[in-house]
């Protein structure tokens, strides 16, 4: 079985905060869900934020923006509309669209230029790549509303930042560990994979696939941390994605790597930046036991920085 571990990926941010975009009493984000092709397993809250775990990765909502993660053969663009009825186009400040190269493109039903094409249809943005054509890269949809919508960035105290690991060729030993035994929980995974000594502080939820796949939303406040992984020996895959800002990164990533041990990865980070480039003094050079490949550096007109570099063992 061909199951497409990387996924796709968005991010609406409001103009001000929408105390009652949460809301699902109206089935309003059950619905946005089922338009690329997913649903929702479960659902985890804070005071700020609700984190769904949906079939196929997560959802997050807060009062002043949304991120949407979806995996498998899902088209997460069929969810924009949608998306754009829920919240309310002018209320709309920054779109982002995010889909890294798959592994069995065959079996998707778009690829990148044909959601270029139905998000054109809501947003007057621009698309990029980072990383080289016939390796590990990642396309990008941005747009503004008002278009280069500088000063509606979040303010600088509210750290704005996202750091993600692509990973791909997971260690056998990893993939067996993932592998639930005989009446096993998604605990006793995170007990025998080391998950559970991440952020042990956060709120935890998560499931374990049938016949295999592991997901995990961990939340605290306005914070997430979200882990989807795909231990197939043929194409296996995991992803770790947080908001929780640091201000040294480099001993998160060792643990995270040491958790799944891959061949290669993939590493993602998102800031509103000011006069620094994204990461600039947080990131590391170096990485134990890895040697970067690539690496690219974009800032938006927004304000918004992302940073794209790929390593391998």
């Amino acid at each position: 079985m061909e199951f497409e571990g990387p996924e796709k990926k968005l991010e609406i941010i409001l103009l001000k905060p929408d105390p009652g975009l949460r809301s699902n009493t109206d089935q309003r984000w059950d619905t946005v869900v089922r338009a690329s092709g997913a649903e929702i397993v479960s659902r985890l809250s804070t005071h700020e934020m609700d984190a769904y775990l949906l079939s196929e990765s997560s959802l997050f909502v807060w009062d002043d923006r949304v991120l949407m993660i979806t995996c498998g053969k899902t088209t997460l663009v069929k969810a924009v509309p949608e998306l754009i009825h829920t919240i309310g186009r002018g209320k709309i400040a920054f779109f982002f669209y995010e889909r890294k190269n798959l592994m069995y493109p065959h079996a998707q039903s778009s690829d990148f230029e044909a959601d270029v094409a139905v998000l054109n249809k809501h947003f007057a943005g621009k698309s990029y790549r980072l990383g080289p054509a016939n390796h590990d890269h990642m396309h990008i949809f941005y747009a503004s509303s008002p278009p280069n919508a500088k000063g509606v960035c979040p303010e600088e105290e509210d750290e704005d930042e996202t750091l993600e690991l692509l990973m791909h060729d997971l260690d056998p030993y990893v993939l067996r560990a993932f592998i639930p035994r005989p009446g096993e929980r998604a605990s006793d995974i995170e007990s025998r994979t080391g998950i559970d000594s991440l952020y042990p502080g956060m709120l935890n939820d998560s499931f374990v696939f049938e016949p295999y796949g592991y997901s995990m939303n961990r939340v605290s406040g306005q914070y997430y941390a979200t882990i989807h992984v795909t231990p197939e020996e043929c194409g296996s895959y995991a992803s770790f994605e947080t908001n929780v800002a640091e201000t040294d990164y480099t001993e998160r990533i060792r643990q995270i790597t040491d958790i799944f041990r891959p061949g290669r990865f993939t590493l993602v980070f998102t800031e509103a930046v000011s006069e620094s480039d994204p990461g600039e003094g947080k990131l590391p050079r170096k990485i134990e036991g890895y040697r970067r490949s690539e690496k690219s550096l974009y800032e938006f007109d927004s304000g918004y920085g992302v940073l794209f570099s790929t390593w391998e063992r």
